[in-house]
């Protein structure tokens, strides 16, 4: 989930969404990157040139999406304690719909300067 401060608007995102976001190493490139620490079952608050950096990265995410000659994505999902594997596959386009409504969501909280809650 992400949450506008003082402004109430949220946006819930879907689980596969969220997991595919730490699958292709999304927001390990971007603390890397960042000197960020946003970790999966966190929450952490993100300032609006931390916000808009979230989306010049998620615009990088749309446009692999956009250009990926599959209709299904697959990923791991999960880690069984026997060190197995657990996969998904979801629709191309209905991650990169999800993705685009997350990036627009965070364009519209820097553009009202608001901070941003991740629930990861």
């Amino acid at each position: 989930m992400a949450s506008m401060k003082n402004e109430g608007g949220k946006i819930h995102l879907s689980g596969p969404l969220s997991e595919w976001l730490f699958s292709s190493k999304f927001w390990f490139d971007f603390n890397a990157r960042h000197g960020t620490m946003f970790d999966q079952f966190e929450e952490d608050d993100a300032d609006v040139p931390i916000v808009n950096a979230i989306v010049e990265a998620l615009d990088v995410k749309v446009s692999f999406l956009q250009n990926l000659g599959v209709s299904d994505i697959e990923f791991v999902y999960r880690w069984t304690p026997e060190q197995g594997f657990l996969k998904i596959s979801v629709p191309r386009e209905s991650l990169l719909s999800e993705l685009v409504r997350f990036r627009d969501f965070l364009v519209d909280a820097a553009a009202k300067n608001h901070c941003v809650t991740l629930s990861l």
